[in-house]
């Protein structure tokens, strides 16, 4: 109670000033910002009236206002993210699905996905991890191969200067189907599948492939069961960002057994498999020959 009496005097020391308003000043100011100044002023009008047009002009502005959003066209916002060299990226889209991006692959997505798909583009290689919904499909754009999930995971391999674009299937399900041949059937794949899709002639071959070796570049960890090494050099190719080449021709179709956990470096592993293949490893200009 004492602590509203001190609240209460102190609130009663305030005396607060009446609103000076000038009408007449007011409405003069108003037909000169409006430009009107080639129409005559009626100084006789009535305060009233004033009033009156002072509210109308007010509530034509904000009608004209609302009128011009209301028409203005709606805007979608995309964004592209690249991944660095020599690293991968992993980005998070709009409705919570996981994209991983590898050296210099390149994404595009919207802001936020439409009422009837989520759509996205990509070049370049990267995982997807697509939420469900089955509501709103869910379509990566790839030139004129066109993928089709509710919720799945799979990678994707798409270079301009390739004439052929990669998709394998880890969980789930996806369609496949070229967008230059609406009538055309769409290829189905299921897990531990293999799509290639050549540019040349829409052709679309299926093998099947071990899950393990695609997943190594996000993972880090390498499954190598009877794999040559020329399988292996690839492999390590896009996990470590390098170019290595196998200079002995003999030694490329040589195949191994090993399992490499995220921890290893590539000296590492190049070193271990060197013990049973015997080759030499030498760096030049920051790429690696296999002889």
């Amino acid at each position: 109670m004492e602590e509203n009496e001190k609240i209460d005097d102190r609130m009663s020391r305030f005396r607060f000033k009446p609103l000076q308003y000038d009408t007449t000043a007011n409405y003069e100011r108003l037909q000169e910002r409006i430009k009107i100044s080639d129409m005559p002023v009626i100084r006789s009008i009535s305060p009233a009236w004033r009033w009156f047009s002072i509210v109308a002009s007010v509530a034509l502005l904000l009608v004209s206002t609302l009128h011009f959003i209301d028409l203005k066209p709606t805007e979608h916002a995309w964004y592209e993210v690249t991944a660095v060299p020599d690293a991968k990226t992993k980005v998070v889209l709009p409705d919570s699905s996981t994209v991983w991006l590898n050296a210099n692959a390149c994404l595009h997505y919207p802001r936020s996905f439409d009422d009837e798909n989520r759509v996205v583009g990509i070049l370049g290689e990267a995982f997807f991890e697509v939420r469900k919904d089955p509501e709103k499909p869910f379509i990566v754009e790839m030139g004129r191969l066109h993928i089709k999930v509710l919720g799945t995971s799979f990678n994707v391999i798409t270079d301009e200067e390739d004439d052929k674009i990669t998709v394998t299937l880890i969980e789930g399900k996806i369609a496949l189907y070229d967008s230059s041949r609406p009538g055309k059937s769409e290829k189905f794949l299921v897990p531990s599948e293999e799509a290639v899709f050549s540019k040349t002639d829409g052709e679309i071959a299926i093998t099947t492939i071990r899950p393990e070796s695609v997943m190594s570049w996000v993972s880090g960890q390498f499954y190598f069961d009877g794999n040559t090494l020329d399988e292996i050099t690839r492999e390590l190719e896009r996990a470590f960002h390098v170019k290595i080449h196998i200079e002995n021709e003999t030694m490329r179709n040589k195949t191994f057994n090993a399992v490499f956990d995220s921890k290893e470096t590539l000296d590492e592993i190049l070193s271990i498999l060197q013990i049973p293949a015997r080759y030499t490893v030498e760096k030049r200009r920051g790429e690696i020959y296999i002889n």
